[in-house]
């Protein structure tokens, strides 16, 4: 069983995040960034409770910002579903890939990330329930189905889930903490950009949600690309492959 290597799979993910930059970034601009800008700047503002308000108004005002949010960010969620997708075809293909191609390969595979989506949100949903640990040893042991979808165009949720599954046996807290360190970087660094960015600019309409917006879509889609690419790396580092047939 191979071992995961957590160094070689950071190298490797500032490999993967290096190549092929022009048509990475075409498409994370398309379906990571713009939709989570447009849902920034002409989404719904979060609902501010009034001033004494008590834990009860708090709260109603909470889950109706909720509420108010949902909508957009399904939009959101679908949008990088297909991207995500296309930019998985383009790492991990072995021969040469064009945007146009791999967009017409994510909105062909969307069914079938979709049907995963679901399908992993429940299994680590309930894992979450029963006291949060099964839950995030769920998120190690299936972060590979998106590549598996990638590199074999599988159709099928289940096998695409089973692969993650098989691929990941004995190295699923390894993958988890790798997942966690690199998110949390970019977590604190989000924070931090966007406090200095609320200070200068203010929260409220204007300025302050134009600059906020644009921080919160970067920050957004950076993240998103940065996982891809771990996820990706993790792939291809627990991939066993004959000397014919490897990731250049």
């Amino acid at each position: 069983m191979v071992k995961f290597d957590m160094g070689a799979a950071w190298d490797d993910t500032l490999q993967l995040l290096k190549s092929h930059t022009a048509l990475v970034g075409t498409i994370a601009g398309v379906f990571l960034f713009l939709p989570t800008l447009a849902v920034a700047w002409f989404g719904p503002v979060p609902i501010e409770p009034p001033a004494g308000a008590d834990i009860n108004q708090v709260m109603e005002g909470f889950r109706e910002s909720f509420r108010q949010m949902i909508p957009g960010q399904i939009a959101i969620a679908l949008c990088t579903l297909i991207g995500t997708a296309a930019i998985l075809r383009l790492w991990l293909s072995r021969t040469g890939t064009s945007v146009g191609e791999a967009l017409t390969f994510g909105f062909m595979l969307f069914p079938t990330m979709l049907a995963i989506q679901i399908l992993c949100g429940f299994a680590i949903g309930f894992g979450f329930i029963l006291l949060i640990i099964p839950g995030l040893y769920l998120l190690g042991r299936l972060a590979l189905v998106a590549p598996a979808v990638a590199d074999r165009s599988l159709y099928n949720p289940f096998e695409a889930i089973r692969t993650s599954w098989d691929l990941t046996r004995e190295n699923g807290w390894a993958i988890f903490f790798f997942l966690f360190l690199v998110g949390l970087v970019i977590v604190i660094a989000a924070l931090i950009v966007g406090g200095v960015v609320s200070v200068i600019a203010g929260s409220g309409p204007g300025l302050g949600r134009i600059l906020g917006g644009f921080v919160e879509a970067a920050f957004g889609a950076a993240g998103s690309l940065v996982s891809i690419a771990v996820s990706a790396a993790a792939y291809r580092q627990l991939t066993l492959r004959t000397s014919s047939d490897v990731f250049q």
